[in-house]
């Protein structure tokens, strides 16, 4: 009886847009809004008493491995909860913030730092809802919401992206600060952490329109003292453009120009001629390439995965195919990583030999979709385009909006290695999944560096205002030459003996910075027995303790 009632019910779970619970019986009955609730709200309770006293972790014990008990104090029943978002994709996770303080908590409880001490790091510092008025093009008069959290105010200033998104929200902003003033505190990077945006779909407004939203939100950011060379910093993150940076620049130099010398250092991912730096628009997406390379030739990840080193010979899948996918899919074809997939919002390509890299960004980059590629041959339209996610691979790239990778997807996934090209790829309990079944996670917390080692190397240019090598340059292509004459040689090529441009400068340092990092995060993982991810929070974490302990900032 018990087993008839519970499968009823699950049944009433999965379809009760057209069934209303246990039994046929309320799909002959027309029912109130409120009526069809309380059925749901009764078979939820049913069900979930059931699960409880019949089907306890022994039986769903490969399922439940490594899971973390404290969600309960987010959701009652969690095992429950857990169980039923399994079985059904009607029953959501936790939104970003949750999750975010999830990993966090799971990371805090492995350290030495006193609960009050993580209680003040975990909170943001400040967190500004606003509104903007827009008068459109039209003569329409139009109310936006708009954010900016300062997460931890440890470095100063504070560093993170400027988003524009219909799904932007207060707590999506103190989810990606957090995840930045932990990054930084990783990596080294004398920054604190900060997020904010505007809620719009930027697809919606004119060029015009776009340029006053970003000169309006800088306004009320600079009336607020929320932004500034030694406030926030902000830099671009979705949907924003080198040219929208450029618009917040001279926003702030028309402001306060004519009193601080250093404005231009106001944000950063600004056009070149606007102080930006020449050539790094792709290095988000080269630093996720150069971090997954370097991941790979850690001989304790080889050893701990069963994987072999390198990306020569590895195959790769990418869920979304943006300015970050395309230049560390470019560098994965470089090194010789075959390209089998790629999945975006409106269509998906697959071709088990390898795509044509070249070719199939090109048509992309022309027309916007893979529909009509290669006469249409292996591309995928509407539901059919997760088929490409569920193919088997080495590498699956996660490169679109955050938590992609969810609970709802993760088992069926065939890869042996998540690489999250995004902050907040993957979900807290599909993070726990992939661990249960062997799958390595790459972070978005180490891979997500590339941008910021750009934007703090941008930032000091404007700080101390002259290009990036320009005082050595000469002397380095002097010195250059005077090797090669005593060696009895000459250049081949003028450029053989050039001193660095900013991009070479910014890539070798990006380099550096992630091979530094990761080697310390992999050996302190290994060390410890933890995942890539708790290994990264628990270093930032005590990064971050120590500054603000020794700065004699807490009482």
């Amino acid at each position: 009886f018990f087993f008839f009632f519970f499968f009823q019910a699950e049944d009433g779970i999965r379809d009760f847009c057209l069934s209303r619970g246990l039994g046929d019986v309320y799909k002959r009955q027309p029912q109130s809004s409120n009526t069809r609730l309380k059925h749901r709200e009764l078979i939820l309770v049913v069900s979930s008493c059931i699960i409880t006293n019949l089907a306890r972790p022994r039986l769903y014990s490969n399922r439940l491995n490594g899971f973390d008990t404290r969600y309960a104090s987010l959701y009652p029943n969690s095992c429950v909860w857990l169980l039923l978002m399994e079985k059904t994709s009607l029953l959501k996770e936790p939104d970003l913030l949750d999750q975010v303080h999830l990993f966090f908590d799971n990371a805090a409880e492995k350290t030495a730092i006193s609960k009050e001490y993580l209680d003040y790091i975990k909170k943001s510092s400040s967190v500004l809802t606003f509104k903007l008025p827009l008068q459109r093009d039209n003569g329409e008069f139009e109310i936006l919401e708009a954010y900016r959290v300062h997460h931890s105010t440890h470095s100063m200033p504070c560093k993170g992206g400027l988003r524009l998104s219909a799904d932007l929200s207060a707590r999506t902003a103190e989810a990606l600060a957090l995840i930045a003033s932990v990054k930084m505190g990783l990596c080294d990077i004398p920054f604190g952490g900060s997020f904010g945006g505007v809620r719009c779909d930027p697809k919606k407004y004119t060029p015009n329109e776009l340029e006053k939203i970003i000169r309006r939100y800088t306004l009320e950011l600079a009336q607020r003292g929320f932004i500034g060379p030694a406030i926030d910093v902000p830099e671009p993150d979705l949907h924003v453009t080198t040219a929208m940076m450029s618009w917040v620049k001279d926003t702030y130099q028309i402001l306060y120009g004519n009193q601080n010398i250093n404005a231009a250092a106001v944000c950063t991912g600004k056009a070149p001629s606007q102080g930006g730096i020449e050539g790094c628009d792709g290095l988000w997406g080269k630093g996720v390439g150069h971090g997954v390379e370097a991941f790979l030739s850690l001989p304790c990840f080889s050893d701990r995965y069963d994987i072999k080193p390198g990306l020569n010979g590895k195959t790769s899948i990418f869920l979304g195919y943006g300015k970050v996918a395309y230049w560390t899919a470019r560098h994965f074809a470089d090194a010789g990583c075959k390209i089998l997939g790629l999945i975006t919002s409106t269509s998906a390509i697959y071709d088990e030999a390898g795509l044509d890299f070249e070719s199939v960004s090109k048509y992309y980059i022309e027309h916007g979709t893979f529909k009509g590629y290669n006469g249409g041959k292996n591309t995928y339209e509407g539901d059919n385009m997760s088929e490409v996610l569920y193919k088997p691979c080495d590498i699956l790239v996660q490169a679109s909006v955050e938590g992609n990778i969810n609970i709802n997807n993760v088992d069926k996934l065939r890869t042996k290695i998540v690489v999250e090209a995004i902050c907040g790829a993957t979900t807290y309990f599909a993070q726990k999944m992939l661990d249960s079944k062997g799958v390595a996670v790459i972070p978005d917390l180490i891979l997500n560096v590339g941008w910021t080692v750009s934007s703090y190397f941008e930032w000091l240019k404007n700080i101390e205002h002259v290009k990036l090598g320009r005082l050595v340059k000469g002397w380095e292509k002097s010195n250059k030459e005077s090797i090669l004459s005593l060696m009895g040689r000459k250049p081949e090529k003028a450029a053989d003996v050039e001193g660095g441009s900013e991009e070479d400068i910014v890539d070798a340092a990006l380099v550096d910075v992630l091979k530094q990092t990761i080697k310390e995060v992999g050996q302190f993982a290994q060390e410890k027995g933890v995942s890539y991810r708790t290994a990264g929070y628990i270093i930032g974490l005590q990064r971050i303790y120590s500054i603000h302990k020794e700065a004699g900032f807490l009482i």
